[in-house]
């Protein structure tokens, strides 16, 4: 099937689009995309997303959107933006990833295999900040080193849609955009609002979660509006990692202090407090004020993999309880014993304090035939790291156990100014003409951690720095620039009735990489009342982000090889280190995308379409799988002065050594129907098939296993299905969710089989009065789990997989309630 798929159907139908564009005059795209209502939204609902015209809808765009409705968000079971998303959107994927450091605060998403920062989020249409967490350890090359937008810091009860566009668009809205771009608009009532409470916890009895949502709307003074969301969860870790076997043999001959969960596996602990303001002003003449916000506070976490005290089970003391020869000299006069202190191991827990922080503002006017809009926007991200129950053994007696191993902020400023105007020119539709400039500035700041978390001690033969995560030493913290502007223009058009036309272009030159020029062009050609054919090609850029040109960390790992802890490091792109092992600066990526679909409307409340593309990205920034260090490049690395270099056993940094193709398709299908007394059923299937190639040759990048965990390494099928039914006062919802199979890689060369699953979420709600609802429902109703990833991290407690594309705590269950006023 997938042969087939891949060789004839994909080429075939995009070989037709490119065709097809050509004679639309293949240069420049304005790309309206939208296309699918999707879960209980209206087809003729007017979108914002993908098109600069004012009267664009859903089932008439030239791309494919997903407009998806709050109230569709709630009965996922989920009160954050990424499940809600991973549970209605095929193509879009959020794991949860345990032991992978600051992964497991800002989780990495994709949407059609591509990485977070091939993914533009906005808010209001106006684009987001970076996170300032780069991807490091996510179980896969596909998300591994993007630094892209946390998608989960806006309340969903604070949003009156989110707007999913599956299509290129880096011409329309710039870097960063080459798979598709994510709209979340903010509710405007001027009156009344609603508080949703959630409470849950998973079927083994823990992870408690508790959430409370509110957002109420008030008039701003006779002819403007202020709406205000805020959102506060408290989320209690899961464990579902089993025992060592070191500990288990520890705890079996007596030892005393062996931790209760040596291997934490599951969900973090997690705090948030979340807020949003929306707000606009009409200041007569058609032209308005607006201005949002959005600050999140976030505590979360995490545990890492348990350091054993001594030898036993088969497994040795971890090095942090190694004998110094420096023991009882003049430099450390006292004899270290660090079993005093964590007499049977120690599990380092590694917590991160992030803030949010978008502030944006402009005016404009937005009716009659002329068109503008300028805006400022200030966006930051912070994340400030805490490690405890851990210790600096070259330190010896002197060390503490908590440290604050640095911090990492993204900070962004940007300018924009958009002009749009239309008129009428004999078509069958007004042509409108779109364009604009914009400035954009981004800085990254790495900040120094405390003394003891990176420096080395009197016992320099044991391992340096807060054991688990070494803090940023002065040499590598400071702060780094990056800047852009824009020109871009966009034109569409309705030639003649039933047949669309959208071009747009944009130029973008960035300080550190050079120029660009993206160009689109979409079409949508009506066959018939009820048939319409549509694509588009379009070329798109995307610039290292400054977290990815200049980041860098250390960290203790496991080896997938021999389960051994081993120092990590990723080093700076072509930096003095980094050259040891042949790397050398980065540049752009670039993309050339095609896609063709289909849309079926007969208007009896049926709407489907499939939409085929490819997405060809050269010159992909990807993070080098991890090089082995030999003793001459330790010590050239110790020569440099590099921190740990004699003991760093191995290293990654980004290059651009690849070009990659992702082909796929998308089905999308709403049925909605009354059948009496008010009573409804809405129906939903929703399919995406996706494959990931390197087209280039792999040699002295990628092993041949490594290659075929980078393409067969995510689930090439997922779909879901769900069924709501409206029977009087109850609301009765059932929704499956299908990931196809993929494979694991299990060391150096050993596959690990992962077969298809569905996973069940039900709801069942009831309105108690107009005002006031109640809902029981449950995810993963029958309680599915992942394998394991072999006998070898079996053996260390990790005893499902810790990058499951479905999750690993298990099945949920949930009440929830919701107050309107």
């Amino acid at each position: 099937m997938k042969s087939w798929i891949s060789r004839v159907v994909l080429p075939s139908v995009l070989t037709v689009v490119g065709v097809a564009e050509a004679h639309a005059q293949t240069a420049a795209d304005a790309a309206a995309p939208t296309q699918v209502a999707m879960n209980d939204s209206d087809a003729e609902d007017i979108i914002v997303l993908g098109s600069r015209r004012r009267d664009r809808t859903i089932a008439d765009s030239p791309v494919a959107i997903d407009v998806i409705q709050p109230e569709v968000v709630t009965t996922t079971g989920y009160t954050d933006v990424n499940d809600a998303l991973r549970t209605l959107v095929p193509a879009f994927n959020a794991q949860r990833l345990p032991l992978n450091d600051g992964s497991s605060f800002v989780r990495p998403i994709t949407l059609r295999a591509s990485p977070s920062d091939h993914v533009l989020l906005l808010l209001n249409k106006k684009r987001r900040h970076r996170s300032a967490i780069v991807q490091i350890g996510t179980g896969h090359a596909t998300t591994s080193g993007s630094q892209g937008q946390d998608f989960n810091v806006i309340p969903t009860i604070a949003l009156s849609r989110i707007e999913v566009l599956r299509d290129g668009a880096s011409a329309q809205y710039g870097s960063d955009a080459i798979a598709g771009v994510i709209n979340l608009e903010l509710k405007e009532d001027t009156e009344g609002g609603s508080i949703i409470a959630h409470m849950g916890q998973y079927y083994k009895g823990d992870g408690d979660t508790y959430d409370v949502q509110g957002n109420f709307g008030l008039p701003l003074w006779d002819s403007g509006f202020m709406n205000i969301s805020a959102q506060y969860t408290d989320q209690k870790k899961t464990f579902r990692g089993g025992q060592p076997n070191g500990a288990a043999a520890l705890r079996a001959s007596g030892q005393a202090g062996v931790p209760k969960f040596p291997a934490e596996l599951g969900e973090p602990d997690y705090t948030s407090f979340k807020t949003v303001l929306n707000a606009g002003l009409d200041l007569g003449g058609d032209a308005e004020a607006y201005f949002f916000a959005n600050y999140m506070t976030t505590d979360s976490t995490v545990g890492f993999s348990y350091r054993q005290s001594r030898a036993a089970g088969g497994f040795p003391a971890h090095a942090t309880f190694g004998n110094s020869a420096f023991d009882g000299t003049a430099a450390h006069p006292e004899i270290f014993d660090l079993t005093r202190i964590y007499p049977g191991g120690f599990v380092p827990q590694f917590t991160g304090d992030l803030t949010d922080l978008g502030l944006v503002g402009g005016f404009r006017d937005t009716n009659g035939p002329l068109t503008w809009d300028v805006s400022a926007r200030l966006g930051k991200s912070k994340v400030d790291y805490t490690i405890a129950n851990t210790i600096n053994p070259s330190l010896g007696v002197r060390s503490p156990t908590v440290f604050k191993p640095g911090s990492l902020e993204q900070k962004e400023v940007q300018l924009d100014g958009e002009v749009g105007y239309t008129s009428d020119v004999g078509f069958a539709s007004d042509l409108l003409v779109f364009g604009g400039v914009s400035y954009r500035k981004e800085t990254y700041t790495i900040g120094a951690g405390d003394l003891a978390s990176y420096t080395a001690g009197p016992l320099r033969d044991l391992p340096v720095g807060s054991n688990g995560f070494q803090g940023f030493s002065p040499n590598i913290a400071g702060a780094f620039d990056s800047s852009s502007y824009a020109i871009f223009a966009e034109a569409d058009t309705d030639p003649v009735e039933g047949w669309n036309i959208a071009l747009a272009a944009r130029y973008e030159d960035y300080k550190e990489f050079g120029d660009n020029l993206s160009a689109k062009a979409a079409t949508r050609f009506e066959l018939s009342d009820m048939f319409a054919i549509r694509g588009s090609v379009s070329t798109g850029f995307r610039a290292p982000a400054a977290g990815q040109v200049f980041g860098t960390s250390q960290t203790s790992q496991i080896d997938r090889i021999t389960n051994n802890f081993i120092l990590d490091a990723v080093l700076i792109p072509g930096s003095p280190a980094a050259q040891i092992f042949g790397s050398a600066p980065l540049k752009p990526e670039t993309s050339f995308n095609k896609s063709a679909g289909l849309v079926f409307q007969p208007g009896n409340g049926l709407l489907a379409t499939l939409d085929f593309y490819q997405i060809d990205v050269d010159d992909r920034l990807l993070l080098t799988p991890s090089v082995t260090t030999t003793p001459a490049q330790r010590a050239a690395l110790a020569a440099l002065g590099f921190p740990n270099g004699a003991s760093v056993q191995q290293v990654r940094y980004f290059q651009n050594k690849l070009d990659t193709r992702v082909r796929g398709f998308d089905f999308v299908t709403t049925y909605g129907f009354e059948w009496g007394g008010g009573n409804k059923t809405d129906l939903s299937l929703a399919l995406n098939y996706n494959e990931q190639h390197l087209k280039s040759n792999p040699q002295g990048f990628y092993t041949v296993a490594q290659v075929i965990e980078f393409e067969e390494g995510t689930p090439n099928w997922r779909g879901n299905a769900s069924v709501t039914n409206k029977i009087g006062d109850f609301n009765l919802m059932v929704r499956g969710t299908y990931y196809g199979s993929w494979k694991r890689l299990d060391g150096a060369a050993n596959f690990l089989p992962r077969k298809a699953v569905v996973i069940w979420d039900a709801e069942i709600g009831y309105d108690v009065s107009e005002q006031f609802g109640l809902a029981v429902g449950a995810r993963n109703v029958f309680d599915k789990y992942p394998p394991g990833r072999g006998p070898g991290l079996a053996a260390n407690g990790i005893v499902l997989d810790n990058h499951s594309v479905f999750g690993l705590s298990g099945g949920y269950y949930y009440l929830s309630g919701k107050l309107r006023f």
